[in-house]
């Protein structure tokens, strides 16, 4: 079974999407204790500080990252013209992968933690993430070595850059020659933190997440990519201009000057990049909106595509002091990481198996109409979910800063806010609730795909083979 074809994309995407209903149900939890502050009071495992660790490395790393590098297993070969190098090690990989995240998750809510954010797994665990993506990383490369294809598609590209950048990323944010802490001291610790904290996101989630999109929106509109053109300044914009935003987090920290400065300079510089994606995908979708309304999967990665505008520009003016002033120590802040991995990042994920697994498995999406429900409670959810929480952030900062109230006289008028955040969260956990019951009922059921009468049915890799495959962009 390890050894069929695309068998490791399908154990990578069922994987995420049972993780994913622990990692929302979690967040939820963690919603409702800021209403009801003693509503698990006494349960260690419920506590507010290991929950809200279990609950973002859930996410990160067992949803969105499984989900993630499913589709790229996917994709890759798709795009390369053969098979996956080893379907065993990435089975392997797989296996390990899941092992790490549940040694991980389970250690942090019995109080096993490094105690940094985005990077509480203890040493161990990040011994065999690490190990994990090295491997991916060998398959993906391999792959591009034996390709028949000759052209890299940016899709290709945006894989390959993320697996290098991971893995340094990865051991410098956790600090891996220190085992015994996995920290540095003093303020050089916190530089460390946040530049991993935010590299996370852009050098790992949305590099791997744009291949995606990449990939579908040609793909699912059968029209070539905009431009090529558009797309490497897309690419290298983001390694140029994102590296350094981390220090954004600490312009009120005795870090250097110039560091800040530097953060905010290339926080602005991000809106480069960003314009260019924008506009390419724009571009190619000119024409093709009616597919919208019409292709579920599509639905859910244009959804993606403009949370990942939204999310770019927030986090470009948030860099801003004065703005940065006013936000940077309220819940605006979450609202934000959270337009970013629940409405960017996931919805993505969502579109890429809607799409991918019923390709693979020869079969058609259970329930089209139980996905339509989905996408309108997450739609609907997510808009009370993240008016909560900047709503909450702006009664905070305006307190704090224009008015100099102290943190405890301004807590009792945040709890009406509080709840429309925790009534949002209900409805988007009952779309992720949804969600993995249709990816598992379409993996057990396999209803046959709907063909017309005269309709040729392609075999597995034909619609890349036969002539009918869309460029991406045109020549690599």
């Amino acid at each position: 079974m390890f050894d069929k074809t695309d068998s490791a994309s399908v154990n990578f995407m069922i994987s995420s999407v049972i993780w994913v209903l622990l990692g929302v149900s979690m967040g939820l939890i963690l919603a409702l204790q800021f209403i009801i502050p003693d509503l698990f009071h006494g349960i260690p495992w419920l506590v507010f500080g290991r929950l809200r660790q279990a609950h973002t490395n859930t996410v990160m790393f067992a949803w969105l990252s499984m989900g993630m590098m499913g589709l790229w297993l996917y994709i890759l070969p798709r795009l390369t013209g053969r098979r996956l190098w080893s379907e065993r090690l990435a089975n392997l990989s797989m296996v390990l992968w899941n092992l790490a995240v549940a040694g991980g998750i389970f250690g942090l809510l019995a109080g096993a933690s490094q105690g940094r954010e985005y990077a509480e797994f203890i040493y161990p665990v990040d011994l065999a993430l690490i190990a994990a993506v090295l491997m991916t990383t060998l398959n993906v490369y391999m792959t591009v070595a034996h390709r028949t294809e000759s052209k890299l598609y940016v899709s290709v590209w945006y894989m390959i850059g993320t697996l290098v950048w991971m893995p340094c990323l990865y051991v410098i944010g956790n600090v891996m020659w220190h085992p015994a802490t996995g920290s540095m001291t003093g303020i050089a610790d916190t530089m460390y933190n946040w530049f991993y904290g935010h590299n996370i996101l852009g050098l790992w989630f949305t590099t791997g997440l744009l291949p995606v999109v990449y990939y579908m929106v040609p793909k699912m509109t059968r029209t070539p990519l905009y431009s090529h053109a558009l797309s490497l300044v897309a690419f290298w914009g983001i390694i140029f201009f994102y590296t350094g935003v981390g220090a954004h987090h600490l312009l009120w920290t005795p870090i250097p000057y110039w560091v800040k400065t530097f953060s905010v300079a290339e926080s602005i510089g991000m809106i480069l990049p960003v314009a260019a994606f924008m506009m390419n995908i724009w571009m190619t979708m000119r024409g093709n909106w009616n597919s919208f309304f019409r292709d579920i999967p599509l639905r859910f990665v244009i959804t993606g595509w403009a949370a990942y505008i939204l999310v770019s520009y927030q986090g470009s003016h948030q860099s801003l002091r004065a703005i940065n002033n006013l936000t940077h120590f309220t819940q605006y802040v979450p609202g934000h990481a959270h337009l970013s991995l629940l409405f960017f990042a996931a919805t993505i994920v969502m579109g890429g198996i809607f799409y991918a697994l019923p390709k693979i498995l020869g079969c058609r999406l259970y329930s089209r109409q139980l996905a339509n429900i989905q996408y309108s409670l997450l739609f609907v959810g997510f808009l009370f979910f993240f008016s909560g929480f900047t709503l909450t952030g702006l009664v905070q900062g305006t307190a704090w800063v224009n008015q100099g109230l102290p943190v405890w006289s301004v807590l009792p008028g945040l709890r009406p806010y509080m709840l429309l955040r925790a009534v949002g969260g209900v409805l988007v956990v009952l779309s992720f609730f949804l969600f993995t019951w249709n990816v598992l009922a379409t993996v057990i059921a396999r209803k046959p795909v709907r063909t017309p009468p005269g309709v040729r049915v392609h075999p597995p890799f034909a619609d890349e083979e036969d002539g009918e495959s869309v460029p991406e962009g045109g020549a690599a």
